[in-house]
């Protein structure tokens, strides 16, 4: 099966975007073939969400297509690692799909999708510094102007959301922990803690005045870093019941196991007794400071995660680069 689409071409302009805004969107990126097995794969793994940050979904499914060899014949095309080397400049190591099924949002309903956010569950096991990217595709048509069902992102030369995963989530969890073991905190407080700092005041404003949202023909995808903060676009009234959405998630190849980051994302799934959409972040390492891509999580498939430059690669984009300016 023909996973790109034959058609594309990586251009500098696409580099230099992707490199200053941590996103960039990559036209007819994969052929028709890839649309139809992922809409067909997602389909027959959706599930319904069990934990309330991911309730504004109809259905979802985090470890979609594990150890699907398709997806693992995508990482291993020649083509597909040096587009992605050429735009995120560092080896990539494949962690996990996850699939996401919006519907239509009407009025009074919780299904909108994702408020604005980073990826706490995704990026959650690995050090704050250590990067990780995604490659986002819809499987079906979006149009930003009509029915939109798409998403909205913040450049991160404008607002960058480092100061997530460096301050603000870890003081949110041990706010929690401590306001538990001194007597409890109420479930609105919790979700007031985790939304409010993005999703109210001023810094909701300019996350609104300064966001993007793109349209999508089917084959197009975005890479976003996880410093990108972002937000689902609802599902309007419209043609399309439901909107589904494939990511692949990578990791820095040197990112290190952070135990205690992967163990706070768990406090308030304790706490409040529901269960969350994947075990992943707690069973890919068992040591602190692991080195992720040697944990025998990923002893059956190793190899077919990595995505590494062969010699001399990132110094002849760096020429080429240098030329181009």
């Amino acid at each position: 099966m023909q996973k790109l689409n034959p058609n594309f071409q990586l251009t500098q302009e696409h580099i230099e975007h992707y490199q200053r805004t941590g996103f960039v969107v990559l036209k007819q990126f994969f052929s028709e073939e890839m649309i139809e097995f992922l809409r067909a794969r997602v389909n027959d793994e959706f599930e319904t969400p069990t934990d309330h940050y991911q309730k504004g979904f109809d259905k979802l499914r985090y470890d979609l297509c594990n150890g699907d060899e398709t997806i693992f014949e995508l990482i291993g095309d020649e083509s597909f690692r040096d587009i992605m080397l050429s735009l995120c400049q560092e080896d990539l190591f494949y962690t996990q799909g996850v699939g996401f099924s919006l519907k239509q949002s009407k009025p009074g309903a919780v299904n909108k999708g994702f408020t604005w956010h980073i990826e706490s569950q995704s990026f959650g096991f690995n050090r704050a510094e250590d990067n990780g990217t995604t490659l986002w595709a819809p499987l079906h048509k979006i149009d930003s102007k009509k029915q939109r069902g798409g998403m909205c992102y913040v450049p991160r030369d404008i607002i960058s959301g480092e100061f997530m995963y460096d301050f603000i989530d870890p003081a949110v969890f041990r706010c929690m922990d401590e306001h538990i073991k001194s007597g409890g905190i109420d479930f609105d407080d919790y979700v007031s803690l985790r939304d409010d700092p993005l999703n109210s005041g001023g810094i909701a404003r300019l996350l609104e005045y300064f966001s993007v949202e793109d349209d999508y023909e089917l084959g197009d995808v975005i890479l976003f870093d996880k410093y990108v903060l972002h937000r689902s676009a609802p599902l309007e009234e419209g043609p399309l019941e439901a909107r589904d959405a494939f990511s692949l998630r990578f990791i820095a190849a040197d990112s290190r196991y952070d135990q205690k980051r992967a163990e706070m994302i768990e406090i308030p799934r304790d706490y409040y007794g529901y269960e969350g959409p994947t075990k992943f972040h707690l069973e890919v390492c068992d040591v602190d400071n692991e080195l992720i891509t040697e944990s025998a999580y990923f002893d059956a498939d190793r190899d077919k995660r990595f995505l590494k430059a062969s010699e001399g690669f990132y110094s002849a984009l760096k020429v080429k680069q240098s030329k181009a300016a």
